[in-house]
Parts: C-alpha cells; sequence; structure tokens
C-alpha cells in the first residue's frame, strides 16, 4: 500500500487549520505549503503530538510570488511521486490597492493565479495517486461580478469587485480541472466553506470603509468549525462532491458568472499565455 499524501496551502490559520487537524487521522503524510515557516513548526509539532504515525513535511510558498511557487513545486516533485488530494485553500482579501512582486493586483495573485500555477505543477503527481483528488476552496463571491479586461492588472480597484473576480478564477480553475481532467479519474471540488471574520484587510484604510466592505462580506462569514467542516466533507467523500460547487457541504447549482462558458475560456487561455503555460 501506497502512503497516503495530502498537499494543502494556507494551513497555519483559520479554516485550514481546521481541516488539517480533522484530516490527520485520514493520511500518512500531510504537506503544508506555509509562507510562515515558524507557524508551520507550530502546526507540524501540534499534529505530529496528536497523531504519532502522521509525518508532517513543511514547505514554504508564498501563493503571491510566482517564483516561490516554483521553488515550492519543484521541491515536492523532487521528494514525492504522487498527492493523493490537493487542497487548494490559502485566500486573502486586501482593502487597498496592492501589487504583487510579479505586478499583479495582489488578491487575484494569491487566490487565483498562485494557485492556478501551483495546481499546473502537481497536477501530474496527483494524477499519479490513487485517489486523484483537488479540492479548491472558492466562495459565493464569484457571483459579485463578471469577469473583466484587464483580468490581472485592472484599471480601477475594488476590494469587493477584486475578491468577487479572483474567487470567479477559482471556480473557472474548478470547472477547467474537471472538464480536461474527470475522464481519466480526477475528482474536482469547488467549495464555498465561508471566510472566517477577522480584521484582515482592514490596515490602512478609513473605519468607514472598512466596516463598509465587512458589513458587505458578513453573511459569508462562518466559525472555523464550520468552514472547516465543509473542506473536511469534500475530501472525505469525493464520489459525492466530484464535479461540483458545494456550498457550505450542500452541492449547489452555479449561478450567474460561474456558467459563463465564454467567458471562461478567455480567461483560462489570458492565464496559461500570461504564466507561459501550454495546458492546465
Amino acid at each position: 500500500m501506497t502512503e497516503s499524501i495530502l498537499a494543502i496551502t494556507g494551513p497555519t490559520s483559520g479554516i485550514g487549520m481546521g481541516a488539517v487537524k480533522a484530516l490527520a487521522s485520514e493520511f500518512d503524510r500531510m504537506i503544508l505549503l506555509c509562507r510562515n515557516l515558524e507557524k508551520g513548526d507550530r502546526l507540524k509539532h501540534e499534529l505530529v503530538e496528536s497523531n504519532k504515525k502522521l509525518e508532517v513535511t513543511i514547505i514554504k510558498c508564498d501563493l503571491s510570488e510566482l517564483d516561490s511557487v516554483e521553488k515550492a513545486s519543484q521541491t515536492i516533485i523532487n521528494q514525492f511521486s504522487h498527492i493523493d488530494c490537493l487542497i487548494n485553500n490559502a485566500g486573502m482579501i486586501s482593502l487597498t490597492n496592492k501589487e504583487s512582486v510579479d505586478g499583479y493586483e495582489l488578491m487575484m495573485a494569491t487566490n487565483y493565479l498562485g494557485p492556478f500555477l501551483l495546481t499546473h505543477h502537481l497536477l501530474p503527481l496527483v494524477m499519479n495517486s490513487e485517489r486523484k483528488q483537488v479540492v479548491i476552496v472558492s466562495s459565493g463571491a464569484y457571483k459579485f461580478v463578471p469577469m473583466k479586461r484587464p483580468f490581472f492588472q485592472p484599471k480601477q480597484f475594488n476590494a469587493i469587485t477584486g475578491y468577487g473576480r479572483s474567487k470567479l478564477g477559482t471556480l473557472y480553475l474548478a470547472q477547467e480541472l474537471h472538464e480536461h481532467y474527470s475522464r481519466n479519474g480526477l475528482k474536482t471540488t469547488a467549495v464555498h466553506p465561508g471566510m472566517v471574520s477577522t480584521n484582515i484587510g482592514k490596515n490602512n484604510v478609513s473605519q468607514k470603509v472598512g466596516d463598509t466592505v465587512f458589513n458587505l462580506l458578513n453573511p459569508f462569514f462562518v466559525t472555523i468549525e464550520e468552514g472547516a467542516n465543509s473542506v473536511v466533507s469534500a475530501v472525505l467523500h469525493p464520489d459525492i462532491y466530484a464535479g461540483v460547487y458545494s456550498h457550505e457541504g450542500t452541492v449547489a447549482p452555479v449561478k450567474k458568472h460561474g456558467g459563463d462558458f465564454n467567458m471562461r475560456r478567455a480567461f483560462i487561455d489570458a492565464t496559461l499565455k500570461e504564466l507561459g503555460l501550454a495546458q492546465l
């Protein structure tokens, strides 16, 4: 029997942390892709203390930086022959207009471009496993606004539309994976687990602006346990959730912009061109 391996981004806080703790007994090894290695070490210690047989590997990965994603991917490829389940969990919201080191709008870089590139590199390992599963944490915010050019460097910034488009991108990614690889056994799920309410993104903006944005997002906030349960359910029941969108654990139809095939095709093609890739 081969070693069962889970790889996850954003495991050191919020829903990601809740998910890895709940899934620790389900896998032989966890690969934690962390931006903060100190937090990763603390989480590793906690996981191993509670699960003596679990092996934990920590790999530095900042999804907002394409070079960091490249290095993390290569490290994994060099060390492992397969990954049973990849969870693209990490995400962020910024209330101010910020660029990634590569010149992209920061939310689109962190929530979409980085995970897309990581998935591209690790997909052969996923397909080389018995389980063949990818879980992508999206959001009901995909319904906020349609995708719009320029995709990765918008001319005007708005926190809500920027976040919504980055999450619409993750939904498109899940749809593409299912469309192209399900016939080869890949089970892909797009999950809306909700967001854990924190003060993230409120720095450097007025109280009024911060409160306005977070009031609009309030319906999407959940507890860590509620959000983690949605992700865990998708991981534990791949056949039930394969090829669907899950809204807090319940299979739900994709609405509005999520069903725009022509825009998805244009957006994915633009992503491949931007990242210099021939295919997903």
